[in-house]
């Protein structure tokens, strides 16, 4: 590896990179169906269970548990605030 083409790596308008990445994820997400997203997030979990066989452990799920808990919650409190 040269010394220019590390020096160029790190000068990328790496912004630019960012911003053709979000736009990119976001035409993704207009574009898959409920269906095909629940597919992928599937294949994602029996990759992660490939890697590591004991994942989630049961803190993890706790933890997890607690997130759906609060997002629900929140919910909940916002239709209740919209619903007045």
């Amino acid at each position: 590896m040269k010394q220019a083409d590390i020096v160029a790596f790190v000068r990328r308008e790496w912004w630019l990179v960012e911003e053709e990445k979000a736009a990119f994820w976001a035409q993704h997400k207009r574009a898959v169906s409920a269906a095909e997203a629940l597919r992928l997030g599937d294949e994602l979990r029996r990759h992660a269970r490939l890697i590591q066989p004991a994942w989630p452990d049961a803190a993890e799920r706790a933890d997890d548990l607690a997130v759906h808990v609060r997002v629900s919650e929140a919910l909940r409190a916002v239709a209740r605030h919209h619903a007045r």
